[in-house]
């Protein structure tokens, strides 16, 4: 190679690889100093916006082309578009067509230039929701592309890109889908819709490579749910004709809950018309009798080691429009011919097993819906079963015709099929029923209109399966005889059944339904049924559970006098002892008997009425600890309300006799209502402190035991060993779900160390608030009368706000009663006698119920006559610094003391005593930290002056002081007026808070 060829060749490289670090500077300036995620997000929304009839939001956009060389990369972060169409075409429901997580787009710009190619490296969607609505005049949300009004420029429209398109991976990955259309009534929501996708795109024919699964497809039509929780497969190539606006499927495979589908066809678009024509043929993947049985679950039957021979097919077709109220057509059948089949290992085989199953659904209703299961035979091992039947109006009122003559041995099925470990079946079932009737029959609750003839029996079968926690047992005879309406009777010696969700437990079970009168061809068939059992018992979950013991009930069903087309249900029902729980809620009765109606109203709902009797009921429930037992009752039930006529109650050592209405008990035993009620409570004793104290739920009783390994009888007992609730107070709570109007009469009441008689008044429980309204009592040789609000909302704080007044108590008696008087106002010690006494106060409590005195905001009066001052060390001091003649106790004629309690402040406002030789103003103030500073103004004296004394100091060390007299023009009738309207003003803000939060 010569120097001069040498030379050439090393320029050319040096001018590429200069041209190449140019233009690779020019991309690294611009991508780090140009199109920054900071600037190039802004454009590329504002651009977005523009473009599409929408709003379009991206948090963040990148573009990269280095790490992704030689390809330039989009990423686009937490991005959502939502349309902009008018309330005609989305009335309700205004979420984002599309919001996704992250989004990235691959493109590379040197094949389009080199090349005259476009290719799309990778379009990627990850965690995004889409929602496509079709509104009922057939607009759809995605057409958001706003028409090009520009002018077209006729110099430059040769230049058009004729090249092609190459889409080499779309991939979406964990999406949400919906898809709404009102113009059919279709609503479909699929969850996490995978998609992978590839595609080669030219003027005229292009190719699409497509793989895609979703789980929990759930699909509606109309308010009907038609399917739930399908998985949804597809697997295929697709041939778009962009001339013809057609699409064509060639051995495409659909999985549809693991049984797969090899799809044939085509579907075309009517652009002007808006509209598909859909023509899609689908068979059996693998047309034989093992994918038909490998349909039963891996968890029951194992799935290797079958040899089976015999024809199948199972095929059908989808074929029609769709669009606007147009919707194709769906048949598929099913035909099993001569199949037989063994198992390896299984001593016996499947000896024949023939079906011709034909289904077809035209979702317009244009046509009757249908599915015909022309022959069902199956035999082997000592079973044959025969069957036909037959569902027309599918999608209507459904009429279903089924017969069937059968016998199954399920011993010497589980020698047939391999089951599964935990799996196990056994027993004898034998049926010869043919049965017609309407499924609006079931619903409307017409049994009688059901027609049935034959019989069922079980013997001791078993199907069981440990894995699942399912086990049922039965011993059971059914008979139907009716001729032209159902008529049967059933005697079941015992059933067992056993899952997760449900549990039933009966034994020697008899039941009989028959007509009842002449049927009304317009109306519900009057029929009636009589059912005796020896024991049930059941569950629901965890949370809810019935026992019955020996039982016996009568059913009668007539039309409604009002609505022919509406039934009326009659229950009697009697049982030696009945238990129900509810969470944690329990209910026991003996000796119980009910006769109860239930009637429909407009809105279908039930209501019942009736009466309900029991000898001993016993009621605990999580809202308090002591059970609450309740002796010979009869109760009246109408809609949800019972109504109780001097019912007797004891809970603990507390009595009630209680008349008046209850409301929505069983939805509060549930948790689902609020307990109303409005009852007269008459009463010999109520224990106060043991029912709060039983409000706590730190205090649990004996009767908190497990219910399967308790008997009925020990439960409803009322135990002497039934550990009772303490009766130290605690803060309670009351239940949210309960609003009581209850009017007392008790003629005596334990709270604290009191003891009240004669308690009379409204008590109303609401919003977790108990409220005592004009409340009157005796108690300490006294009257009283009281408002009073508790509230709780933890178990640490409470609110209380109350007034009360007192006639003629003992000043002893009365500090006994109310203790924190003893730091508010601790000269009342001083005195001895009867006084009339008045407190409105609010305040927050501590946790065992100790008013808390730095929260403590009241009004007080106190009037007494005929006062005795005794002595002490303070008296001792006063007299002898003021020369009484009586230095061991003087007698005040009277006194009147209005008392405010502010912010950790006592304030006594002065009033006029007379004691000795002397007459006086007193007032002053006083600390929680009990320091005091009070005047006595002397108005009258042996003194030829006036003059004051100053006590101050506190309770250990008191000191006088001489001075002038402060109150001389206080004590006035006017300024007395004015100090009482003051503290009555007060009384009047505390009371009108408290009862603000009653309202």
């Amino acid at each position: 190679m010569n120097k001069r060829i040498k030379r050439t060749i090393k320029i050319t490289f040096i001018s590429l690889l200069s041209i190449f670090l140019i233009l690779s500077g020019i991309i690294a300036f611009a991508l780090h100093f140009i199109f920054t995620p900071e600037k190039l997000t802004p454009v590329v929304v504002e651009v977005s916006n523009k473009m599409l009839n929408a709003k379009v939001d991206i948090k963040k956009v990148e573009l990269t082309f280095f790490s992704s060389f030689p390809r330039f990369e989009l990423q686009l972060s937490d991005g959502s578009i939502q349309t902009l169409l008018s309330d005609s075409v989305i009335p309700q429901k205004r979420d984002s067509l599309i919001h996704f997580g992250r989004c990235e787009i691959a493109v590379n710009p040197m094949r389009y230039f080199f090349k005259n190619e476009f290719i799309l490296n990778r379009l990627m969607f990850k965690n995004a929701g889409i929602y496509a609505y079709v509104a009922p005049d057939g607009k759809a949300n995605w057409n958001i592309i706003k028409p090009d009004t520009a002018v077209t420029d006729t110099s430059t429209s040769n230049a058009q890109f004729n090249g092609s398109i190459q889409i080499r991976k779309v991939e979406f990955e964990n999406i949400s889908l919906v898809f709404d259309d009102r113009s059919n009534g279709i609503y479909t929501s699929i969850d996490s819709l995978n998609l992978k996708l590839k595609a080669s795109l030219t003027s005229r024919i292009s190719k699409l490579a497509i793989k895609t699964n979703c789980n929990n497809l759930i699909f509606w039509q109309n308010g009907e749910l038609l399917a739930r929780r399908l998985s949804l497969g597809f697997s295929g190539d697709i041939s778009v004709d962009s001339e013809n606006n057609k699409y064509e499927v060639k051995d495409a495979f659909v999985n549809v809950n693991n049984l797969s589908f090899k799809t044939n066809g085509s579907a075309q678009r009517d652009t002007v018309n808006n509209t598909l024509a859909v023509d899609l043929n689908y068979e059996l993947a693998v047309p034989s009798v093992e994918t038909l049985l490998e349909m039963i679950p891996a968890s029951v039957v194992k799935k290797d080691g079958l040899k089976a021979n015999g024809s199948v097919e199972f095929s059908g077709n989808i074929k029609g429009i769709y669009g606007k109220d147009q919707i194709p057509e769906v048949t598929l059948n099913v035909k099993i011919k001569d199949a037989s089949g063994k198992y390896k290992g299984m001593p016996y085989g499947i000896d024949n097993l023939s079906a011709d199953f034909d289904f077809f659904v035209d979702m317009m209703r244009k046509k009757q819906s249908y599915a015909t299961l022309k022959i069902f035979r199956f035999r082997g091992a000592q079973t044959d079963i025969l069957a036909d039947g037959k569902v027309s109006d599918l999608l209507g009122d459904p009429f279903i015709t089924f017969n069937t003559k059968s016998k199954i041995d399920f011993n010497g099925l589980s020698k047939i099929f391999p089951l599964s470990a935990g799996v196990s079946i056994g027993g004898e079932l034998f049926a010869d029923l043919h049965f017609k009737g309407h499924l609006s029959s079931l619903k409307n609750k017409d049994i009688g209109r059901l027609f049935a003839q034959g019989e069922v029996n079980m013997k001791n079968v078993l199907l069981k399966d440990t894995l699942h926690k399912f086990d049922f047992r039965a011993d059971a005879s059914v008979l139907f005889k009716g001729n032209k309406t159902l008529e049967t009777s059933a005697s079941i010696q015992n059933i067992l059944m056993t899952s997760p969700r449900i549990k039933i437990d009966m034994a020697d079970f008899s039941a009989g339904v028959s007509l009842n009168g002449i049927p009304d061809t317009t109306g519900i068939i009057p029929m009636k049924g009589n059912i005796s059992l020896k024991k049930l018992k059941g569950s629901l979950g965890d949370s809810i559970r019935v026992f019955s013991g020996l039982t016996d009930l009568k059913i009668n069903v007539k039309p409604s006098k009002k609505d022919k087309k509406k039934p009326i249900f009659n229950f009697i029902f009697e049982t030696d002892s009945l238990f129900m729980k509810a969470g944690k809620n329990k209910m026991g009765m003996d000796k119980a008997g009910f006769n109860i109606t239930l009637r429909q109203n407009k809105d279908s709902l039930w209501i019942p009425s009736g009466v309900i009797g029991f000898r001993r009921l016993k009621m605990i429930t999580d809202a308090l600890s002591l059970p609450i037992y309740m002796g010979n009752t009869r109760l009246t039930m109408e809609r949800h309300t019972i109504a109780l006529n001097s019912a007797r109650m004891r809970i603990g050592e507390s009595n009630l006799l209680a008349s008046g209405s209850v409301r929505n008990l069983l939805k509060a035993m549930t948790g689902k209502g609020i307990l109303m009620a409005n009852l007269d409570i008459t009463s010999d004793m109520i224990n106060c402190n043991q029912i709060l104290s039983a409000l706590s739920p730190d205090i649990m009783t004996s009767t908190d035991i497990d219910d399967d390994s308790m008997t009925f009888e020990d439960e409803i007992k009322e135990g002497e060993e039934e550990e009772q609730a303490s009766d130290n107070l605690h803060l309670f709570i009351i239940p949210d779900n309960l609003e009581l109007v209850l009017h007392t009469k008790v003629k005596k009441a334990l709270y604290n160390k009191m003891v009240f008689e004669k308690v009379n008044g409204l008590i109303e429980v609401k919003d977790r608030a108990v409220h005592l309204k004009n409340l009157s009592m005796r108690a300490l040789d006294a009257n009283m009368s009281t408002h009073l609000l508790y509230k709780a909302t933890d178990r640490e704080n409470a609110y209380t706000g109350f007034d009360f007044n007192i006639k003629n108590i003992n000043i002893g008696k009365l500090v006994y009663f109310i203790p924190e008087l003893d730091t508010i106002v601790p000269m009342l010690r001083s005195f001895k006698g009867l006084v009339d006494f008045n407190i409105a106060a609010e305040a927050e409590l501590d946790s065992v119920m100790n008013v808390h005195i730095p929260s403590l905001r009241s009004a007080i009066y106190v009037k007494g006559d005929s006062l005795v001052l005794l002595d002490g060390d303070t008296f001792r001091k006063l007299s002898k610094l003021l020369m009484f003649k009586n230095k061991k106790q003087n007698l005040f004629d009277s006194i009147s003391v209005n008392i405010t309690v502010d912010k950790g402040n006592v304030k006594v406002y002065p009033f006029l005593v007379e004691i000795d030789r002397y007459k006086a103003a007193v007032g002053g103030e006083q600390k929680l930290d009990m320091t005091f500073n009070y005047h006595v103004s002397i108005l009258k004296s042996p003194l030829p002056f006036k003059a004051g004394v100053d006590i101050y100091g506190n309770i250990d060390k008191v000191k006088f002081r001489i001075t002038r007299a402060k109150y001389k023009n206080l004590v006035s009738p006017a300024q007395i007026r004015e100090i009482d309207s003051t503290r009555m003003n007060m009384g009047r803000m505390i009371i009108d808070h408290f009862r603000r939060m009653t309202q």
